[in-house]
């Protein structure tokens, strides 16, 4: 049977990106010893087994870990970073907020559940239009496109901003984390940072977004990872769920993108969902391609989860501006085992 999927046809045009990431990057070491000399924790051997075998070597964090429940440092919240990355990638493009006529913010840990965080974004921007939350972690970046390609359709649409913002080192508890599993990977895992991008209509120029796709296979299935249902801020995982996952949810996101008429080992570029530093090596052995193929940054800057798939292209577009190239992405959540993707060309 045919996965049902709903692909966004034709193209958009890509104007510029912004990124946002709070602090300088913290290594795993200082991030071990931090911890253990303020909270006592006593699992360092462990921590640092865990992030090696994560390939994570360095993160961004909101906080400063001086508490055990803490709000995020002066200018880093969530929020925060959001409109940095906005104010980024409009000031590279010679932009104003008032020239954006639609706004989308896709996260999971917002500063508050309600007003949505995107209105806090706006507050900070100035910005009076329309706005819209998603609230599908590593996959809300596919929704917004949906959403962006519908607005765009019209040729003179206005412009389209889209911001996956991340603060997940304040949804960890510091004085569990050599207590549960769980929390000790999110402690070497998870990194703090937002990523922007600003779209137009079709034929605005710059490089352009096909292709696009959102599909799910979580019917039925527990989650393998999900908020405290007890009102703790904390992520709970359910590991041998998500390994046994992992590979149908890439699986099925190559087959969506073969129905969008993108063929894996015809890409110049795959940036897969950004769930470890080794998911590039991963996934090379799993469709059988050279790992050179793949495009990974969480080693350096951890799995920013909303934020991860627009962070990893913003990078690759910075390191690898080639005329003419066409880079494959392949996101993956693995809260209800969702996927989505586009195909990114450059011109």
């Amino acid at each position: 049977m045919t996965e049902p999927i709903w692909a966004s046809r034709g193209e958009i045009a890509v104007l510029v990106m912004g990124r946002a990431l709070p602090g300088a990057p913290i290594g795993t070491q200082e991030l071990v010893d931090r911890l253990a000399d303020r909270f006592g924790f006593r699992a360092s051997r462990q921590a640092l087994a865990v992030a090696g075998r994560l390939g994570i070597e360095t993160r961004h964090l909101c906080r400063a870990f001086e508490a055990r429940d803490e709000a995020a440092l002066p200018g880093r919240s969530n929020p925060d970073l959001a409109a940095s990355a906005i104010s980024q990638a409009l000031a590279q493009a010679g932009l104003t907020i008032g020239d954006i006529g639609y706004l989308i913010g896709h996260t999971t840990t917002p500063e508050q559940p309600l007003p949505a965080n995107i209105a806090f974004v706006a507050d900070r921007l100035g910005y009076a239009g329309p706005q819209i939350e998603v609230r599908q972690a590593c996959t809300g970046f596919a929704n917004a496109l949906m959403i962006a390609f519908g607005l765009l359709a019209a040729p003179d649409a206005a412009p389209v901003a889209i911001v996956g913002s991340e603060t997940g080192s304040l949804f960890f508890d510091p004085v569990r984390a050599d207590k549960d599993s769980g929390q000790l990977v999110n402690m070497v895992q998870m990194g703090d940072g937002a990523g922007a991008i600003i779209l137009a209509p079709a034929g605005s120029g710059g490089d352009t977004i096909s292709g696009a796709w959102f599909g799910s296979i979580g019917l039925g299935r527990s989650p393998g990872i999900a908020l405290a249902a007890d009102g703790r801020r904390e992520f709970h995982h359910h590991f041998a769920a998500i390994r046994g996952s992992g590979g149908d949810l890439f699986d099925a996101a190559t087959r969506a993108a073969l129905r969008q008429g993108a063929v894996l080992a015809e890409m110049d570029a795959i940036i897969p969902h950004q769930v470890s530093g080794r998911i590039g090596a991963h996934c090379a052995a799993h469709f059988g391609l050279p790992v050179d193929r793949f495009f990974v940054n969480a080693d350096a800057i951890g799995n920013t989860g909303s934020a991860a798939i627009w962070l990893a292209l913003a990078a690759w577009r910075e390191r690898e501006a080639v005329s003419g190239s066409r880079t494959l992405i392949l996101g993956a959540e693995a809260s209800k085992y969702m996927h989505g993707g586009f195909v990114y060309a450059q011109r």
